[in-house]
Order: structure tokens, then sequence, then C-alpha cells
């Protein structure tokens, strides 16, 4: 595996880094003596979202699903290419998180929305909407306007972010790293990479490895990543508390080219 183009690959962190953030849940210490060669090339850190199961704050600044979203008085709301009122997503506050990528360090909140050909049309760019905000200086609630097609949220429920963790990858993770001697993603890793709602990391594939823009073809023939691949930042998980399945038990995958700033979105499910 060689590194992957266009800033994806991550540098490796030295280990007083990943001593300081906690390990993945799956990783045992005799799994991480197991694996030291791997994991001191293939560690990154994430911050993972917790959604529900603790007292909410009410506080309309917090991360949350499917609740009010912050919106300027005279801010129009996202509308897909029928001119139909999409539907909010996930407020993330970033301010709020205890660690966030570098790309990620200026804005204040992350707000994501979905309209009702999200997924039939393969995440065009149409069918979704990201907000990202500087600060929250004049916003207020607002309510969701009528949603054209079923709601993809059941209920709102407040979040709140864990402390920052380490991450690795998946086996069809190009940006992995393998030490001298290893020829494959080793067995035991399986698992390692969150598969929950979290910022960072590395992205949680569940058919291939993920691919915001269609390959490009060179000369001889091998398929290569495209040129404006953006970075990925962050993924959203399913969450069952608040109703929200992305078909089935699916994850959608959000990034940002870091020269252009360009989003772009995946989504991939079971």
């Amino acid at each position: 595996h060689s590194p992957a183009p266009n800033g994806r690959r991550k540098d490796r962190m030295d280990s007083s880094r990943q001593a300081s953030l906690a390990p993945s849940p799956e990783l045992t210490p005799d799994l991480a003596q197991e694996l030291a060669p791997w994991l001191a090339l293939n560690t990154s850190a994430c911050c993972v979202l917790e959604v529900g199961g603790f007292r909410p704050t009410g506080n309309p600044e917090s991360s949350h699903f499917g609740l009010p979203p912050l919106m300027a008085p005279e801010e129009t709301w996202p509308l897909d290419s029928a001119g139909q009122p999409m539907q909010f997503i996930a407020q993330l506050n970033l301010a709020q998180a205890p660690w966030r990528p570098d790309a990620l360090k200026d804005a204040a909140m992350l707000q994501f929305f979905v309209g009702e050909k999200f997924i039939e049309s393969s995440c065009a760019l149409e069918t979704w909407a990201i907000r990202l905000r500087a600060d929250l200086a004049g916003l207020v609630p607002r309510q969701q306007p009528p949603f054209h097609d079923d709601a993809w949220i059941g209920k709102g429920f407040e979040a709140r972010w864990l402390q920052p963790q380490q991450d690795h990858p998946c086996y069809d993770d190009s940006s992995m790293r393998l030490p001298e001697g290893m020829e494959d993603f080793p067995e035991e890793a399986h698992g390692l990479c969150s598969g929950r709602t979290k910022l960072g990391g590395y992205a949680k594939s569940l058919q291939h490895e993920i691919a915001f823009l269609r390959p490009v073809q060179d000369e001889d023939g091998n398929w290569l990543p495209s040129a404006d691949e953006p970075e990925y930042l962050l993924q959203i998980d399913s969450e069952g508390k608040a109703g929200l399945n992305w078909v089935d038990g699916g994850i959608v995958y959000l990034g940002r080219n870091p020269t252009t700033g360009q989003w772009s979105v995946h989504c991939q499910f079971y």
C-alpha cells in the first residue's frame, strides 16, 4: 500500500501523541502488543459523537440530530433542485469538540441537510447541503419546514462529544501503510476502525474504499483517484435513537478538497 494522493494519507503519529489518546474500544492490551508495528504506522485521532443517553442541556448551540438548527433570521432554508425544502439531519458544534481535524479548526459549527433523492441519486450535489459556520452570533433556532417525502429523522436528540481516541484504517483504505515484513492487512485489525458518527480518524467503509469522486483511467488503463478527490473529514452514522437509518445501517461520509474548499458526500450501506 503506497500513500494515497491529495493529502489523504494519514501521517504517522508520534508515540507520545498516541499514548495521550484513549485506545480504540476494540483494542485489547494483547492485541496492541501484537499489532504494535502496524499501529505505529496506522493510528490517527478521532472524536466520536454520543447521541442521547445523557441528560440534555437544552442549549440550542449543542450538537444534535433533528432538533431545530441554528440559522440567521434572514437565512434561506436549503432547497433541492425541485425547490423542495431538504430535511435537517445533524448539527455538529465543532467548537465544543475536544479534538477536530486541522481542516475544521476555524469552523464553529457544521450542519447537514439532505433531500428526498439523496440516496437514489448517489449523493448528487443538488440533494444535500452543508452549512459551515465560523461563529454563532445572531443565530436562532429554526423549525423544519414541511418535508416532501418520508422523514429521515424520527425524533430529535441532543448529542455530545466523547474524549478523542485512537482510530485505525480498514483493510481497503489506500492510506494504510504496512511495516517491513508484513505483506497484507492484518486480520486481527478488523473492527479497529470506528463506525460511529465521528470527526477525523479513518473512514469506516462498508462496501469498498471510500471514493467521493469517480476514478480516472491513465494511459496504461489503470484506474486512479481523481485529482480533485477531497480529504475525508467526518462521517455520520445511522443513529437508531434518532430513527436515522441510511438505507440499511449505512454511513454518510463528508470530505472537502483542501485546495478548492469544495465539499463532497458519499454514502455506503449494507
